[in-house]
C-alpha cells in the first residue's frame, strides 16, 4: 500500500492472552498500545523498505546489532533513523514490535495498554474520536456474526474457514449473486437456498433458526411439491403467474435433511409437532395440470371443504415430500427426473427421465425419517401420530405396488386428485411403530433395487451406480473402454443413503479418482466426458467439457462426496476431496477470489458456492 504516512495501526487487544502463539508487543513512541500476533502484523504489509512504502522486516536480517532475535518492525520510511538501545529498537517518528512470550509480562502490558485508544496525528489533523468508534463497532458487528473459532493446527486453514462461515451471512443479504463471480441469475434465492440458509445459521445465530424452519414449510404444497417463487419476508411465497410449471424432483428431498440436522444440534425433537400451512397456487397435480377454481382471491394458502385454512404438523409436511417422491417413478421404478434435480443442467428429459442419484438419496431420508419417529415416541411418549387422511392411500405396505410401475402411478394420481382444490380437512391417527415399518420396508426396496438393477461394474475392481436416464429412456452411465461415462452424483447419494455397500464404496473410490479426480482442475469433476451433445438429458452437454455443470468441479457435489465418505467410514478419501477443495481456492494466482468456497472451477474460471455452507460441510466441522 502506498502511504506517505502510517494512517492505520491495527488494533486488538487481550483476547489473545488465551491463545499460544507468540504475541508481540506493540510500541507507539516508546509507550505500549496493542497486542498482536506476528502473523496479524505482517499479512498485507508490503515487505519493500523504499521512499514511499511501509514495510516490515526482520530485525537480525537488517544489519541492525544487538537486537534479539525474532523482533520485528513496523516503520515509515519518512523518519528512516534506527539506533540500538538495549534490547529494543527506537525508530524516529516510527512504530515497532517485540516478541515477548512472558504471560504475565502480557498481562501487565494489557492492563497498562491495550485496551486504551489512540489518538493519531495524521498530516497536523486529529482524527475524528467519534468517526474511529463508530467503525469499530462496525467492526465488532461483523466479527461477532461469524462466532465460531476453528482450531485445526493449521492457521491458514483456521482463517479459511472463518471466512467460509461468512460468506452465507453476505448471500442471505444480497442473493445468489452478491459478487460479480458468484453464480448467475437476479440475486434471488431459491428453494434449497432457503433450507441451506438454515442450516448456516445453525452455529451462528441458532436462535433464529427454529421459526425459519418451520415457516418454510409454509412453501409445501399438498401435493408434494413446493412453490418456487420466495418472497423477500421469512415464510413468504408468491404464485408463479406466468404459468410456467417446473418441478424439481430433488426438491423434497432438502427439507428433511435440514430439520435432521437441527434436531441433532439441538435436541429440539418437538419441533417436528408444530404445525404450519400448505402452500396453494394455480398448479395441480405436481405441475401436471392447473386448478381451474384457484383465484388470486383464494390467496397462497390451501383451504380445507370448510373453507378455513390447514395446517399440518411438520412431521406430516415431510412425509407427504418423501412419500409422494416415492410413487412418481418412470419406467425403471426410479423416480422421474421430472424438470431436473440437484443439477438444473438436467433439463431436458421430463418425458422419461429418470434419477437413480435422487433415488438413492430419499431412500437415505426414509430410514433417517423412521429413526426420528422412535426417538419421538420415546421422548415425548407417542404411540400414534395425526396425519391428513387423504394421505392414508400413500402408505401402502405391498411390495407387489412397489414392483409395479403402474399401479404406484395410479396411486400416485388418485392422491393428487383428491386434493386437487379444498381437502377434507380430517385426519386420522397412525400407530408409530407401523409407520416406521412402512418406511423402512420402502427404503429397503429402493436401495435393493438400484443394487440389482444400477449397479456397473469396470476392470480392476472398479465400479459406481449409473445414476441418470435419459430422455429415451436409456442409462446414462456406462463402462465402455472406449469412452467411460461416469457422474459424481449418482455415487454420492448411493455411499450417504447406505444404498452402497463397503466393497462398492471400494470400487467407486478408484473408480472417482481415475476417471473424474483432476488435482489441477481443483479435485473431482462433475461428470467424465462423455464426447457427445446429450441433449435428450440437458443442457450441460452444450457446455465445452470442463466448463459449468458439464465437467466442472463443484464445489457442493465434493463437499457432499467428501461428507458421504467420512459417514461411512473412509475418512483418508474423505479428506482428499475436502482438501484438494481448499487448496486450490487458497491459491490466489490461481483462483482470484475472496477467501472461501467457490461454486466450480471451469476453464480459467472460479464461481461462488450458492451452498457456501451446506448441511454436509456443517458436521465434519462440528465433529
Amino acid at each position: 500500500m502506498k502511504l506517505k504516512k502510517l494512517k492505520d495501526i491495527p488494533y486488538q487487544i487481550a483476547q489473545l492472552l488465551a491463545s499460544n502463539e507468540d504475541v508481540v508487543r506493540l510500541i507507539y513512541n516508546d509507550e505500549p498500545s496493542v497486542l498482536l500476533t506476528k502473523n496479524q502484523i505482517t499479512v498485507g504489509v508490503n515487505d519493500l523498505i523504499n521512499d514511499d512504502y511501509i514495510g516490515f522486516y526482520p530485525a537480525t536480517e537488517s544489519g541492525i546489532k544487538d537486537i534479539e532475535r525474532n523482533t520485528f518492525i513496523i516503520i515509515n520510511c519518512e523518519d528512516f533513523n534506527l539506533q540500538a538501545a538495549d534490547k529494543n529498537v527506537t525508530v524516529s517518528g516510527a512504530i515497532y514490535i517485540t516478541t515477548d512470550k512472558a504471560r504475565g509480562t502480557l498481562k501487565a502490558l494489557a492492563d497498562e495498554g491495550a485496551a486504551r485508544k489512540q489518538d493519531w496525528n495524521y498530516e497536523g489533523e486529529m482524527k475524528d474520536k467519534e468517526f474511529f468508534e463508530k467503525l469499530d463497532e462496525i467492526k465488532s458487528y461483523w466479527t461477532n456474526k461469524v462466532n465460531v473459532s476453528f482450531s485445526t493446527g493449521d492457521l491458514v486453514t483456521d482463517n479459511y474457514l472463518k471466512w467460509i462461515c461468512f460468506q452465507p451471512i453476505l448471500r442471505r443479504i444480497y442473493g445468489c449473486s452478491f459478487l460479480p463471480y458468484h453464480d448467475y441469475g437476479k440475486g434471488g434465492r431459491g428453494w434449497r437456498d432457503l433450507w441451506q440458509d438454515c442450516l448456516a445459521l445453525l452455529i451462528m445465530e441458532p436462535d433464529m433458526v427454529r421459526n425459519m424452519i418451520v415457516d418454510n414449510y409454509g412453501g409445501v404444497r399438498i401435493d408434494g411439491s413446493n412453490a418456487t417463487i420466495i418472497g423477500s419476508k421469512q415464510g413468504e411465497f408468491i404464485a408463479d403467474r406466468n404459468n410456467i410449471t417446473r418441478v424439481w424432483m430433488d426438491h423434497a428431498f432438502w427439507p428433511f435433511v435440514t430439520t435432521k440436522l437441527y434436531i441433532d444440534q439441538t435436541g429440539d425433537i418437538e419441533i417436528l409437532l408444530e404445525k404450519a400451512s400448505y402452500f396453494k397456487d394455480l398448479q395441480s397435480q405436481r405441475g401436471t395440470a392447473q386448478d381451474k377454481e384457484w383465484t388470486v382471491q383464494y390467496g397462497n394458502k390451501q383451504k380445507s371443504v370448510s373453507e378455513e385454512v390447514y395446517q399440518g404438523t411438520i412431521l406430516e409436511h415431510v412425509l407427504l415430500q418423501n412419500l409422494c417422491a416415492f410413487y412418481d417413478v418412470g419406467e425403471h421404478n426410479q423416480m422421474r427426473l421430472r424438470g431436473a434435480d440437484w443439477n438444473d443442467a438436467l433439463d431436458m428429459a421430463d418425458e422419461k427421465g429418470e434419477s437413480v442419484a435422487f433415488t438413492c438419496a430419499y431412500a437415505g431420508n426414509f430410514k433417517d425419517i423412521a429413526v426420528l419417529l422412535r426417538s419421538l415416541k420415546e421422548k415425548c411418549g407417542f404411540e400414534s401420530i395425526e396425519i391428513l387422511e387423504e394421505i392414508k392411500v400413500l402408505l401402502e405396505t405391498s411390495k407387489d405396488v412397489f414392483d409395479d410401475v403402474t399401479r404406484k402411478r395410479e396411486l400416485l394420481d388418485s392422491y393428487v386428485k383428491s386434493c386437487e382444490h379444498n381437502i377434507s380437512g380430517k385426519t386420522i391417527l397412525v400407530d408409530v411403530d407401523e409407520l416406521c415399518k412402512n418406511l423402512e420396508e420402502k427404503s429397503d426396496w429402493m436401495m435393493e433395487n438400484i443394487r440389482k438393477n444400477e449397479w456397473i461394474s469396470s476392470k480392476d475392481r472398479k465400479g459406481w451406480f449409473n445414476g441418470y436416464y435419459d430422455n429415451h429412456g436409456r442409462q446414462v452411465e456406462s463402462a465402455a473402454s472406449e469412452n467411460v461415462k461416469m457422474m459424481l452424483t449418482g455415487q454420492v447419494f448411493a455411499i450417504m443413503s447406505g444404498t452402497a455397500q463397503p466393497k462398492q464404496i471400494e470400487a467407486i473410490c478408484k473408480s472417482a479418482d481415475e476417471y473424474l479426480f483432476d488435482k489441477k482442475a481443483g479435485g473431482y469433476r462433475l461428470n467424465t466426458n462423455f464426447h457427445e451433445e446429450k441433449f435428450d438429458l440437458g443442457r450441460m452437454f452444450g457446455f465445452a467439457y470442463g466448463e459449468k455443470e458439464n465437467g466442472a468441479v463443484f464445489s457442493h457435489m465434493t463437499v457432499m462426496y467428501a461428507n458421504a465418505l467420512y459417514k461411512r467410514g473412509f475418512v483418508k478419501e474423505g479428506h482428499k476431496a475436502l482438501q484438494t477443495l481448499a487448496d486450490k481456492a487458497l491459491d490466489f494466482e490461481t483462483s482470484k477470489i475472496y477467501p472461501g468456497i467457490p461454486e466450480s472451477r471451469h476453464g480459467r474460471m472460479f464461481r461462488h458456492c450458492k451452498y457456501i455452507l451446506p448441511e454436509h460441510i456443517l458436521p465434519l466441522i462440528l465433529q
